[in-house]
């Protein structure tokens, strides 16, 4: 859990302080007035990054030029043990990131402890969008179950555009390091994409059977949802010596098309988490409605492994409960509290929400 939250200049929020208990804490107040502000600086204390930018500076009152934030964080709400972060975003002399009074190589180094879910009328795009977005919540959710997965996507990432800038040097004829760089780099991304589609495979067989009964709850026993990995080389059963055998097959048929490219076109990063609902990809044959009550089941389901391989997580809630109808609504409500998180549920009027709160935080 998140005992405090102290900030200074993060986007609408001049300054404040917030001390937080146990359960469900409601954050209410107009539109415009800061509460996803608030939600966003609770998320990054606890993951490390933002959930709606790729740019801290992004996050600092515009008329200023630093942004400040500190908080403690627990695993319960009776624990000794008090994690403190400490966060300093400047516009001109970058990101300096502390826990516990030491300074970290990053922001990034704040994941871990507390993990934070955040569910958002945004999410409709994880059913609708591009593969992309549903490749961040699979990678995510790789970092749950294992800490160290968070280094094998580093490295797979920077492989991949250290090929990548290869091949499109040599589209135009000045590739540095030559073909002996080249086999060197292919071999490396082989390795570390066999690591990759394991962790993602057990994952998805993980998170499969949470995901159906969450949407078959929302949704009733009519739909059937089903997810399943989408790729062109990784496939359910598969050894790691037949998924390998796949990949260097896949990459020696498309040598040719890679170099007049200019880019790497098999692996991971070209993958897809599939959403069926009566054998129909969901993305193009989905209402509004299941596609909203699948992207919380798939949210649901991130709780679930996080509790399951880190600690439970904080809750974030930014005004989801808008969008759904009361059955779904109630739905919704009951599982978050079997969950027993901490819970932080922004919304225009708390009256509106489907539950019993423990605090509230007016704001204006």
């Amino acid at each position: 859990m998140i005992r405090s939250l102290s900030l200074l200049s993060l986007r609408n929020l001049h300054e404040g302080h917030w001390e937080f208990g146990d359960g469900i804490t409601v954050i209410c107040g107009k539109n415009g007035v800061g509460k996803t502000s608030l939600l966003e600086a609770i998320h990054l204390l606890c993951e490390g990054y933002s959930f709606r930018t790729h740019t801290l500076s992004d996050l600092i009152e515009w008329q200023n030029p630093e942004l400040i934030l500190r908080g403690e964080l627990a695993e319960s709400s009776d624990s000794e043990r008090i994690y403190e972060r400490a966060l300093s975003v400047h516009r001109t002399r970058g990101t300096v990131a502390k826990k516990d009074g030491v300074l970290c190589k990053g922001v990034g180094s704040f994941f871990g402890t507390i993990p934070a879910v955040i569910m958002q009328p945004a999410d409709m795009e994880m059913a609708r969008g591009a593969p992309e977005i549903r490749r961040r919540y699979l990678d995510e959710l790789l970092c749950f179950r294992h800490v160290r997965n968070a280094d094998l996507l580093r490295r797979y990432r920077r492989v991949l555009a250290e090929r990548n800038q290869w091949l499109k040097q040599n589209k135009l004829g000045d590739a540095v390091g030559g073909e002996d760089l080249f086999s060197v780099l292919t071999g490396q991304l082989i390795d570390l994409a066999v690591a990759v589609w394991k962790e993602r495979l057990e994952l998805v067989k993980e998170i499969a059977p949470a995901v159906s009964a969450y949407y078959e709850m929302l949704a009733g026993k009519d739909d059937e949802v089903s997810v399943a990995y989408k790729s062109s080389v990784a496939k359910e059963g598969l050894s790691e010596s037949e998924l390998r055998n796949a990949f260097v097959e896949k990459m020696d048929s498309l040598d040719m098309a890679e170099r007049l490219q200019g880019i790497s076109l098999a692996g991971p990063h070209k993958d897809d988490l599939l959403l069926s609902l009566h054998n129909h990809e969901m993305r193009t044959s989905g209402s509004q409605g299941q596609c909203r009550s699948v992207t919380i089941a798939l949210k649901l389901a991130a709780s679930d492994i996080a509790s399951a391989h880190l600690v439970k997580p904080v809750l974030l809630l930014d005004d989801i409960f808008a969008e759904l109808d009361k059955n779904r609504r109630g739905a919704v409500a009951d599982v978050i509290r079997e969950k027993q998180c901490q819970v932080f549920v922004a919304t225009p009027r708390s009256e509106d929400l489907p539950f019993e709160t423990n605090s509230k935080i007016e704001m204006e």
